[in-house]
């Protein structure tokens, strides 16, 4: 595919169908119809009018569209506002905007050193203290219990 003259190496438009594997080095723009497998190192955008059953690999990934399927984006995914994505989401990022939907689960692996969407650091209680605190809580300290403890997540672990 040749470039278009906006960064894109490619551009399926609005009406167009498309079955098979779509493989890109930078970005592509999917505006129609496109099922199979799509894998690249760069972005895939999925415009507003795209319709997309797919598993995915790719570096970045915008939706704007309606997206179903595998989808891993290695450094981040960002669904806007009026995209739809059901499926199950790898990625280092994710970005969901007011009006979108998203329907499945994601997983997004611990990032080496303090990258952004890693966790805040935990706070020091004291600095003469020893790592051997007996007073240490418990690890299921601050599930249902009234002992303090370190922050837990509010969210279900799978």
């Amino acid at each position: 595919m040749s470039d278009t003259g906006s960064g894109l190496d490619g551009r399926l438009a609005e009406g167009t169908r498309m079955n098979g594997t779509l493989e890109f080095k930078n970005a592509v723009q999917i505006d129609g119809r496109f099922e199979g497998n799509v894998k690249s190192p760069g972005k895939l955008i999925l415009g507003p009018t795209a319709e997309v059953d797919a598993e995915i690999a790719v570096g970045e990934l915008e939706v704007q569209g309606k997206l179903r399927g595998k989808i891993q984006a290695k450094n981040r995914l960002m669904i806007r506002s009026g995209g739809s994505v059901d499926g199950n989401i790898v990625t280092a990022s994710l970005a969901i905007e007011n009006g979108a939907i998203f329907r499945g689960s994601c997983d997004m692996p611990k990032q080496d050193s303090g990258g952004s969407g890693s966790p805040p650091p935990k706070p020091k209680l004291d600095s003469g203290s020893s790592s051997k605190d007996s007073s240490k809580p418990s690890p299921d300290a601050g599930k249902g219990s009234d002992k303090p403890g370190p922050p837990q997540s509010s969210f279900p672990k799978p």
